[in-house]
């Protein structure tokens, strides 16, 4: 099997709701290890990996996706595609979620108690 990244995703999410569910469903993933010289704010980043079946794999990341949008208002996925382009997924639109899959470059899970995680300390 080749294995190769997919693409990343930044993580918003004190609570990694999304790890979760990624761990929940065999989805294979690996921390982006931090290499910046200052500190940035984001919880981590990781790279989903790919085993030569994108097509099952995007189509189990769409329903993860959904889901995860689903479990608490407020929460957004902004997806950079790889023409530069920047577009949020929507939790009810399964083949425009599938299109964008297809064309991602990176994704930036935001939920918004990462606000109050920080604000709190």
């Amino acid at each position: 099997m080749n294995k190769h990244t997919l693409f990343e995703i930044a993580l918003f999410d004190p609570e990694n709701t999304l790890i979760t569910l990624f761990e929940k469903r065999g989805i294979e993933f690996r921390k982006v290890p931090v290499t910046q010289k200052f500190v940035v704010a984001s919880d981590e980043t990781i790279e989903v990996v790919s085993n030569d079946n994108d097509q099952i794999l995007i189509e189990s990341l769409v329903l993860i996706f959904m889901e995860w949008l689903k479990q608490k208002p407020y929460r957004k996925l902004q997806a950079q595609l790889v023409d530069g382009s920047i577009v949020y997924i929507e939790e009810y639109d399964i083949d425009g979620v599938t299109n964008i899959l297809k064309n991602l470059l990176k994704v930036t899970a935001f939920d918004p108690e990462y606000n109050n995680k920080i604000l709190n300390r």
